[in-house]
């Protein structure tokens, strides 16, 4: 008897616990410690750029083009990425990012690698 009231209070705790929501009103903010783990993988993660870039462009467009605008891609990237990722570590205890606060100062890519499909699949509207 005392075997089931414990599995049945259990299985009660655990349904309600399923039910259980995070209280989304409030958008997360960025803190000292996000700030300084961007930085730091900044920082280490920088190198894989070249490569990730090098192979991207490689399934895209070829390797004549990975090796040449994929290697200084990937080298741009990662000097980027070097620099952000240094000034956002020695600038992790202020909160001097966008609006005051400890958002990323790393900019999105110009260049998404997206490669839109030609014509496109939908071509009621195309023109």
């Amino acid at each position: 008897m005392k075997s089931r009231t414990a599995l049945l209070t259990a299985l009660v705790a655990a349904t309600l616990s399923l039910s259980a929501r995070a209280d989304i009103s409030m958008p997360v903010q960025d803190n000292f410690y996000d700030k300084l783990g961007r930085g730091l993988a900044n920082v280490v993660l920088a190198p894989s750029e070249i490569l990730d870039s090098i192979y991207s462009l490689d399934r895209l467009e070829g390797p004549t083009v990975a090796w040449s605008k994929g290697l200084v891609q990937g080298v741009s990237r990662a000097v980027q990425d070097t620099g952000v990722g240094i000034a956002e570590t020695i600038t992790s205890p202020l909160p001097i990012g966008p609006n005051g606060g400890y958002q990323t100062w790393k900019s999105t890519p110009y260049d998404s690698m997206v490669v839109n499909e030609y014509p496109p699949a939908d071509l009621t509207y195309f023109y």
